[in-house]
């Protein structure tokens, strides 16, 4: 098999291919054995009809069926030899397919560009000072403490009260209609904690145990469900239990129990330490951002257009999807704007991508199967009850590729933050 490759853009490559004669004579040799096995010609047995007889009944097929044979293995041959990653599927331009012939073909197929990086360490970028403070650290100090405390049941009164915690039996209606999560059983409401409704929260105070009342809602207008924005839902309630919460003292001891600390002091620090942790990992995401927005600056390469073309897909589709479960009330884009829009973003989305993958390389970055484990297993958990659907998606090669790029592609961003040029500085003072 001969093959010449023309470079007609730094994505786009022209291949050449000619078989020899004696591998078109063997496809097509192969081919007829496998129609005459299948065959039923009257006066023929099975097997044994002669080549013109098949090629006089099914010489159509068979040549359709050699050519894209000839072309779909020899085509992936030539590739491989040339060392090319296409992208998209090929635009093929056959010659004549004859027996005993040699045959000819020209594919123009889209490839990931040739990328020569540049120094790609020590990116300069600036981190905004976030120190955590004094108010902060109680803050977290009072939230451990709060998950520690110890229900206990309230003495000497049986009326619900503010900071109370009580277990409550409600069914609810809006115009005499039940409506989806209007009824339940030992439903637990903090009052005033404002996990709740306000008015529902509000309207059990006063309330005494074991004795049913009506609380009525109003609905806020702009409430998701249609059927219930605007008016009222009345709810027959019955308070079960009433309990308030005991805290633990915060000493030295509760630093021990609760914070694995030798003391109260050593947990305020330990909770700072990991306040201003969570304040750096936020603040990572924004930082990767502009290592590659600086990357993609430095390095001048074009991408292929079918590349961006599926990117732009993903991004319409998701875009459309966001729109309507955010229940969005303006005028839905057409399909032009929402292109023009989005265009921008999907190239620099492949951009991004291309380059994390050729940094990816040259570092050795890769992700094992270990690790793909466990980041299905982490889903699957996640997910609840479509944990064996998660399983079951991610059993599929493909799938597992995908998690694998991503993986590769998240090791590569760590890689770069920690190798840049990192400047903390002070926030920008506010304008008044």
């Amino acid at each position: 098999m001969k093959c010449e490759v023309d470079v007609l853009t730094p994505t786009q490559r022209r291949l050449r291919v000619e078989i020899p004669a004696d591998r078109v004579d063997k496809a097509f040799a192969r081919m007829y054995r496998q129609f005459g096995r299948q065959a039923k010609v009257r006066g023929f047995r099975s097997g044994k009809v002669p080549q013109h007889v098949l090629r006089g009944l099914y010489g159509t097929e068979i040549q359709a069926r050699v050519l894209s044979e000839l072309v779909e293995e020899s085509l992936a041959g030539a590739v491989a030899d040339e060392g090319l990653e296409p992208v998209s599927e090929p635009r093929l331009e056959a010659g004549d397919l004859n027996e005993t012939q040699p045959f000819a073909f020209t594919a123009v197929i889209e490839v990931k560009p040739e990328i020569e990086l540049k120094d790609y360490r020590a990116v300069p970028v600036e981190r905004i000072r976030a120190d955590v403070g004094d108010e902060e650290v109680e803050r977290a100090l009072k939230a451990l403490q709060d998950r520690n405390a110890q229900l206990e049941p309230v003495e000497g009164r049986d009326e619900v009260a503010e900071g109370d915690y009580v277990l409550v039996d409600f069914s609810g209606s809006v115009e005499g209609e039940p409506f989806p999560g209007s009824t339940a059983e030992n439903y637990a409401v903090e009052i005033g904690a404002g996990q709740s409704l306000p008015e529902f929260e509000q309207g059990l105070v006063g309330m005494k145990r074991g004795v049913a009342g009506n609380i009525a809602v109003n609905i806020p207008a702009e409430a998701n469900d249609e059927r219930m924005a605007g008016k009222t839902a009345d709810f027959q309630v019955t308070v079960q239990d009433i309990r308030h919460k005991i805290l633990p003292p915060l000493d030295d001891e509760f630093a021990r129990d609760y914070g694995e600390c030798d003391s109260l002091e050593e947990l305020r620090e330990k909770l700072r330490a990991e306040l201003q942790s969570e304040i750096e990992t936020l603040q990572n995401g924004p930082l990767k951002d502009r290592i590659m927005e600086r990357l993609i600056e430095a390095h001048s390469f074009e991408v292929a257009p079918s590349m961006v073309d599926r990117e732009l897909s993903y991004l319409m589709r998701r875009a459309r999807s966001q729109r309507e479960l955010s229940g969005a009330e303006a005028p839905e884009p057409t399909t032009e704007e929402l292109r023009e829009e989005l265009t921008p973003r999907a190239e620099q989305r492949v951009r991004m991508m291309l380059l994390v993958e050729k940094i990816a390389a040259a570092e050795g970055i890769t992700a094992s199967e270990e690790e793909v484990d466990a980041r299905v297993e982490a889903l699957a958990r996640a997910s609840g009850a479509q944990a064996a659907t998660v399983r079951e998606q991610y059993g599929q090669d493909w799938a597992r590729e995908t998690m694998r790029s991503q993986l590769v592609s998240e090791k590569t961003l760590d890689f770069l933050l920690e190798q840049a040029d990192v400047t903390v500085v002070d926030p920008p003072e506010s304008v008044c």
